[in-house]
């Protein structure tokens, strides 16, 4: 007789939920890595442009290019800022999933140690059977050895 974990669905179930919130914690991590690798690109652009600037500056410039500086610094804080405060967002969503994941993955480990648990037992008692069979095979051979 095979062994047979009468849970075995709802082990299934378990894996496939904590595969669920694995990817879901993954696609954040992976939303986080671009929006940093944004934020560095787009400040790295600004500071770039800034120095261009200050650079022209020496040579004399018109009001309308430094009021136009004003302004593109202004627009590029303000992306950068909205980029910080959608980190900031993705980290407390991350924090959350990482405890969805967490609590789902212990809740697959509980099924799978009590199925290990059974699954013990139940070779324990096979070995047992086993062993049972062989000493009645060895006492059915001496009780004919003897009446013969």
């Amino acid at each position: 007789m095979a062994f047979h974990f009468a849970l075995e669905a709802v082990l299934r179930l378990r894996r496939s939920q904590e595969r669920v919130e694995r990817l879901k914690l993954e696609a954040i991590v992976s939303e986080q890595e671009q929006a940093r690798a944004r934020l560095r690109e787009l400040a790295d652009r600004s500071l770039e442009l800034h120095r261009q600037f200050q650079t022209r500056l020496g040579d004399g410039v018109a009001g309308s290019e430094v009021q136009f500086e004003n302004e593109r610094e202004t627009n590029a804080n303000s992306v950068l800022n909205g980029l910080r405060t959608r980190l900031a967002q993705l980290d407390l969503r991350r924090v959350a999933q990482v405890q969805v994941f967490c609590e789902v993955r212990r809740n697959r480990e509980l099924i799978e140690s009590l199925r290990l648990a059974q699954l013990n037992a139940y070779r324990m008692e096979q070995g047992r059977r086993e062993q049972q069979e062989l000493d009645d095979l060895f006492l059915m051979r001496q009780a004919h050895k003897n009446e013969e």
